[in-house]
């Protein structure tokens, strides 16, 4: 193919001096570009960034509402999630606007929906003010539920009548400290808290201490009755633990037999009050009702706060679409307009236990009558301590299957049924760590299930994010976030496009930049988040200023900030990388099943020990093991197309008997299991006739289920090497992901450190050309260095700090392989000494034109101007460049030290915007032997101006924001710090 001079560009920031790479304009002109390659070069709309767009108390006009749309079109945005909330969160004051849901407020949301359309940016809409998910209109009855219980002792035989004392108002909750405004309910009387009824009985009552559970046993009794309260600190494996703790019977126990438990509820009267016959002996009666939490939403609007749902009952999801989806619907309509989804954005609710209907429910999921078993949830032994344990975890299992289908499965009920999609943010991390949900189940409920991941509050600094270093100070668990890869997970198993992530999630105001952000966001990408939502853009009135109003929580990243203006190959890497990464499906060699459990969660992205490195995994749960798993050509295969080559059983004695029968069906269809073979079932229907039941189907499969130590031996064995692996150094670290479809194999990989490495990464790809695809440049490279090695290709790369690129390996490919570098190899130079003329915008305190002698630190310079100054300075030198220039030869300009971003133009023309490692530009297409003249524009961060403007008095202040910095405060590092070196290809 014969291109044309504008059609070729010279080598970008990867490639030698050898390799074809094309611009995105060349790319256009190419007919036989595949459809993949063109939508990698211009995503889609549908795989652009989305944020979550903030009005705070309704301060917001049309003038902000025009400009952010217009701007975040204008710079690739596709999407934002509309959050209607108070300000003040961390004691951030915040002024009043449009009361929510008034006239005035109602007319700023038509014209938001109406530019929204005009520019084509599609609108996602939260239900609630604030969250979770409530309101003023939930009533008590239909608010988040505690149980309780009361015991009155009686003797017999005699006649009872009377009133059964009412438990106390926080009995069984005297550890609580982490609900959404707890200190304001949790001590309130209980005739103030709506009690309700359950269920009353008797027990016999020997007068035994060993009535109930007791030893080391007992210690974990708050977890397995949802008492133990937790922040969202807390891992996986901390909540999941206490209640896989097995209760084992103990010959001091004194268990009260199941047939002698007397339901009395149809004796009292909603007074409480009760007539009974007492039989001979003692007694004890357990009184078991409930109460609301009290629990509300979190920075709430006034107007709109109240109590937040009952997550086990659809009626309060009901009465929150009536009262407020409909609302959005109907004002949307009248400009021609429909949220593309509602929101249920991340459960922060304590830890709600009870429902109304928790018979009703209980009878539905488990099959049988719950009722004699209720002391248990107090310590009684009912039966035996082994049983007690089953039907605790029943009831536990029971919340769980209630969160995912009263609530979240209605609640895309009735976004379905108004043609709108559903997006929920519902297994965590949640304010309490043992809510009884099984996340995956409550993911899968969702068209666009959706986690988070957050910065650090020092992430800058890398020795902060190591894999020993707590969530406090990391934000992460053992360098993985939180629930990233069970969000992953749950749109991999249930069959969903996107996996979604409120992203950067920070209390740092006004720290980072698009450079800062990448390390975080390629660590989710590895994950297997494929779209995420920037927290935050604060909407604001131009009228106010700027940096303007802001959230308690960032990252801040809106029209106001100082680099917006530079933001759009931020932006296009967002979207190029997504729209790849959701591309084909997910590869994964391993299926986890991780029980049937609650709470259920996924751990962080780990390294099973007994499978190593080079493998990825997703984890199923229990609904989808029984629902969706199939076998086919030895794989085990979900509906969707994913597929996996063996099946992983947890390390328990325990698994229901559907599902160690659903094992041996997939065993006799060719599947290969590796795992532990259960003795019993985990409940307690049927039992004891479920256990020797599951017991006869695991003598069945004993040689046929592997010994899950084999894990990595079993995939070797069958020739399946590791799909991904790298020479490297101890330490470095090289992260990775594979997205297989029918034209391509698409692997990305990233430096997950912030140091230069050179490695020859190995795919595990066969009779396939590869390609490197570059997300940050939009380059294709088809010209690669590489090798054969049999069933696996090994390519030699170099990846700057943090850097990364997608390795292609189409199905039919133009590629060419070669001898030369996959990376520019670069020698120094000139060295761009001496004077550079410097003009900053006057408009924000700085000098119209200086003169530095050589690059400095701006914080460091003498005059105020430029000390405190922030927002965009640019600098001038004229050069001198006397060596031959080659089209075989490209020449970089490497900028060094760059805060915090920069844009290069070279005798007039642009060479774009450098925003990430490697801080070089190819300058070829515009540098000419002689004279030159260079123009870099840089951007700084917003605290230079705030911390010098907090010196001032008001009426001096250049800039005006809620956010407090105090004139003590350190000053960044900003400006161009070099060396700016002129480099050439070897």
């Amino acid at each position: 193919m014969k291109l044309g001079r504008r059609n070729f560009i010279k080598i970008s920031s990867i490639g030698a001096l050898n390799l074809s790479l094309f611009s995105v304009d060349g790319l256009a002109t190419i007919p036989d570009r595949s459809p993949l390659e063109k939508n990698f070069i211009h995503p889609p709309d549908a795989s652009k960034s989305s944020c979550y767009w903030w009005w705070f108390n309704g301060l917001v006009d049309e003038a902000g509402i025009t400009r952010d749309m217009e701007e975040f079109r204008a710079k690739g945005m596709g999407e934002v999630l509309l959050v209607n909330s108070a300000g003040g969160l961390g004691g951030v004051p915040y002024p009043q606007g449009a009361k929510f849901m008034s006239e005035e407020w109602k007319a700023l949301y038509r014209h938001a929906m109406k530019e929204a359309k005009r520019v084509g940016i599609a609108v996602g809409i939260n239900m609630s003010s604030g969250w979770c998910m409530g309101g003023p209109w939930i009533e008590p009855e239909n608010s988040g539920r505690w149980y309780l219980q009361s015991e009155l002792a009686l003797s017999g035989p005699r006649k009872f009548s009377g009133t059964l004392p009412l438990p106390g108002n926080r009995v069984g909750y005297d550890k609580v400290f982490n609900p959404p405004g707890y200190k304001e309910y949790i001590d309130l009387p209980l005739e103030q808290m709506d009690y309700q009824d359950t269920a009353i009985v008797a027990i016999p009552d020997n007068g035994m201490p060993d009535m109930r559970i007791s030893g080391t046993r007992a210690e974990v009794l708050a977890a397995k009755t949802n008492h133990k309260d937790l922040s969202n600190f807390a891992k996986a494996n901390e909540v999941m633990g206490p209640v896989r703790q097995a209760w084992e019977n103990d010959p001091a126990d004194q268990p009260v037999p199941v047939e002698q438990v007397i339901n009395l509820t149809d004796k009292v009267g909603k007074d409480g009050h009760l007539d009974w016959e007492v039989p001979a002996g003692k007694w004890k009666i357990i009184r078991t009702g409930h109460r609301m939490t009290g629990s509300k939403l979190m920075i709430a609007q006034p107007e709109a706060d109240g109590l937040s749902v009952d997550w086990f009952d659809r009626k309060g999801v009901e009465i929150q679409f009536e009262k407020l989806g409909k609302m959005f619907i109907e004002e949307a309509a009248k400009v021609g307009n429909k949220p593309k989804y509602f929101c249920d954005d991340s459960f922060e609710d304590g830890f709600p236990n009870w429902t109304a209907k928790i018979i009703e429910h209980f009878k539905h999921y488990r099959g049988y009558d719950p009722t004699p078993y209720l002391p248990a949830l107090s310590g009684y032994l009912i039966g035996s301590a082994e049983i007690a344990d089953r039907f605790l975890h029943d009831y536990r299992k029971t919340l769980a299957d209630c969160m995912a289908d009263e609530h979240y499965k209605r609640f895309a009920e009735l976004c379905h049924g108004q043609g709108i999609l559903v997006q929920n943010e519902s297994a965590g991390p949640s304010r309490s760590g043992t809510i009884c949900l099984d996340g995956l189940k409550n993911l899968g409920r969702s068209d666009f299930p959706m986690g988070e991941f957050w910065l650090g509050p020092k992430h800058e600094d890398e020795s902060t994010l190591a894999d020993d270093q707590s969530y406090g100070v990391s934000r992460l668990d053992y360098g993985q976030n939180k629930v990233t890869k069970m969000v992953a997970s749950a749109a991999h198993v249930y069959g969903r496009q996107t996996a979604s992530a409120e992203a950067f999630t920070t209390m740092r105001h006004w720290l980072d930049y698009p450079g800062s952000l990448k390390q975080a966001l390629d660590r989710a990408f590895c994950e297997g988040i494929n779209r995420i939502a920037i927290h935050t853009s604060t909407a604001s009135r131009p009228k106010d200023g700027k940096p303007g109003y802001e959230y308690g929580a960032g990252t801040h990243f809106n029209p106001n900030v100082t680099w917006w203006e530079k933001s759009g190959p931020f932006f296009d890497y967002v979207a190029r990388s997504q729209y790849l990464l959701r591309s084909g499906k997910f590869v994964a060699d391993v299926l986890y099943y991780n029980g049937d459990g609650a709470p259920n969660l996924v751990a962080q992205k780990h390294i099973d020990p007994l499978l190593g490195k080079g493998y990825d995994y997703d984890v199923c749960n229990e609904e989808v093991l029984l629902t969706r798993v199939s076998v086919k050509n030895g794989r085990i295969t979900l509906p969707d197309g994913m597929n996996y080559r063996i099946l992983v059983l947890p390390d328990t004695e325990r698994m229901p008997l559907a599902v160690i029968t659903k094992v041996s069906e997939l065993v006799a269809a060719g599947a290969t299991v590796v795992g532990h073979l259960p003795v019993k079932d985990s409940g307690l229907k049927n039992y004891p006739e479920c256990d020797a039941k599951v017991q006869e189907i695991a003598r069945e499969l004993q040689g046929k289920v592997l010994a899950r130590a084999a894990i990595r031996n079993v995939l070797m064995n069958k020739g399946i090497k590791p799909d991904f692996e790298y020479t490297g150094n101890a330490g470095e670290h090289i992260d990775f992901i594979h997205r297989s479809t029918p034209e391509a194999e698409i692997y990305f990989i990233t430096n997950r450190h912030g140091t230069s490495v050179s490695s020859t990464c190995t795919f595990r790809v066969k009779n396939r050309l590869p390609e490197i695809w570059d997300p940050v440049k939009g380059a294709v490279i088809k010209r690669v260095n590489f090798r054969d090695a049999g069933d696996r290709v090994e390519i030699p790369l170099k990846f700057e700090a943090f850097q990364s690129w997608f390795i292609v390996f189409p199905k039919n490919s133009s590629s060419v392989k070669t001898t030369a570098a996959n990376y520019p190899e670069l020698t120094g130079g000139l060295e761009l000494t001496g004077a550079w003329q410097v003009a900053f915008d006057e408009n924000w305190g700085g000098p119209k034109a200086v003169e530095f002698a050589s690059l400095l630190d701006w914080s460091q310079h003498a005059d105020e101007r430029i000390r405190y100054f922030s927002g965009k300075a640019v600098y001038t030198k004229t050069f001198s460049y006397d060596k031959p220039l080659s089209k075989d030869k490209p020449v970089y300009l490497d900028l060094g030290t760059v805060k915090n971003i920069a844009e290069v133009s070279l005798n007039g023309k642009n060479l774009g915007v450098v925003w990430t490692a490697p801080w070089h530009v190819d300058i070829s297409p515009a540098l000419k032997t002689g004279q030159n003249r260079l123009q870099i524009e840089v951007i700084n961060l917003w605290p230079n101006r705030l911390i010098g403007d907090a010196a001032l008095p008001k009426e001096q202040r250049i800039t005006n924001t809620n956010i407090v910095f105090k004139k003590e405060d350190k000053l960044l590092s900003s400006g161009l710090l070099g060396p700016v070196i002129i480099k050439v290809t070897k």
